[in-house]
């Protein structure tokens, strides 16, 4: 694991995946390294099924420890740090490498700045397949160490008052920062040419969601409210993503008599170019920290229906102010919701609300806090 330039700044993450996460830490690298901070993503193992891989910014280090337990992470963690000697180190994911990453800031033999971030819900999002006396004892872990890291991030605030909750610490102690979202590489990108038949027809309005097909998405209550919609007006739906629920999902769009108007294409690198030739853009989900493709669709000028969940959906779109905000797995509340929106399509979000997810806003804060001023 050879490295000629010593990274500034390390991003620390069990893998890459497939989410929003990986794009949020993407972004953020590219504006470092455009401010002349050398970046590296860091990760436990390497996930050659990750299409994200493919997705790093030119420029950005990319390395790999080959540790899968507790002891080889802090073994391995604190030779590279030793060897590379960072001024800060990110941790981008929530679980037990943000734990080793605390014990390998004790015995580093260096100083640096670590900080740990909240993407995710932890009440309901802490891998809740594991026992339970895991989750148990990871929270009382948490709870003991998290203060010992230089600063905690959240990417919303309900996020870190979830966060605080569920490892009891003070909500004080935690820093919301939005994610860097919008940027002209944004807008640029949504502008990009799509290869589907369905654009190229005015006529016909499509309804767009974007996600990894999981639980989490509950895409099933979309493709459900969308049946309700198709029967009222002639629209179609595409669903960009893949995951474990394909199948489910492919089964349900045959069941509803829908497959002339439902594609689910899989994983698209430029998922912005298609949403933002859509109609629309839908938001299903059972919970979500920030809802990263809604701040996408409002920035490239796609109206947006969201389910109300805990708890980035609200904050993201000011409580409903810049997007129609419905009920968690109610179908016929989303299917009145589109009907809606299609029929009356909603005015722009204003430039000033969407500054605060700008990856130059965004940037900026986090270094405030991983290379603060001596």
């Amino acid at each position: 694991m050879e490295q000629t330039d010593k990274p500034e700044i390390v991003f620390y993450a069990r893998q890459l995946y497939n989410g929003g996460v990986d794009r949020v830490v993407f972004n953020l690298a590219e504006e470092f390294l455009a401010r002349g901070i050398r970046p590296v993503i860091l990760v436990d193992l390497d996930n050659p099924w990750s299409p994200f891989r493919e997705l790093i910014p030119e420029g950005v280090g990319y390395e790999v420890l080959g540790a899968s337990g507790a002891l080889a992470r802090i073994t391995r963690l604190r030779a590279y740090l030793r060897r590379t000697r960072p001024r800060a180190v990110m941790c981008t994911g929530f679980g037990f490498p943000n734990l080793c990453a605390i014990l390998v800031r004790w015995i580093a033999g260096f100083r640096f700045r670590l900080m740990l971030t909240e993407h995710c819900f932890p009440s309901v999002d802490l891998d809740a397949a594991r026992p339970w006396q895991s989750r148990y004892w990871f929270f009382r872990l948490a709870h003991m160490l998290y203060p010992f890291a230089d600063t905690i991030v959240a990417v919303s605030k309900g996020t870190a008052q979830d966060l605080a909750k569920v490892i009891d610490i003070d909500p004080d102690t935690i820093t919301c920062i939005y994610n860097p979202i919008v940027s002209d590489g944004l807008i640029e990108s949504g502008q990009a040419p799509v290869d589907h038949p369905w654009f190229d027809d005015p006529d016909v309005p499509v309804v767009i969601g974007v996600g990894r097909l999981e639980h989490q998405k509950d895409f099933g209550t979309l493709i459900t409210a969308f049946a309700k919609v198709r029967r009222q007006m002639r629209c179609r739906l595409m669903i960009l993503g893949d995951g474990s629920e394909r199948e489910m999902l492919t089964g349900l769009v045959r069941n509803l008599g829908l497959s002339d108007d439902v594609a689910l294409p899989g994983f698209a690198p430029n998922p912005h170019a298609y949403t933002a030739k859509a109609s629309l853009f839908v938001l299903s989900s059972r919970f979500e920290s920030l809802a990263n493709v809604v701040i996408e669709a409002m920035a490239l000028g796609t109206p947006v229906i969201a389910t109300d969940c805990p708890s980035g959906p609200a904050e993201a779109l000011d409580n409903g102010r810049f997007g129609r905000l419905v009920k968690v797995e109610d179908a016929d509340g989303l299917a009145t919701a589109m009907l809606d929106a299609l029929r009356k399509r909603p005015a722009p979000v204003p430039k000033s609300w969407l500054e605060q997810f700008t990856t130059r806003a965004s940037a900026s804060r986090y270094l405030e806090l991983l290379t603060p001023a001596t």
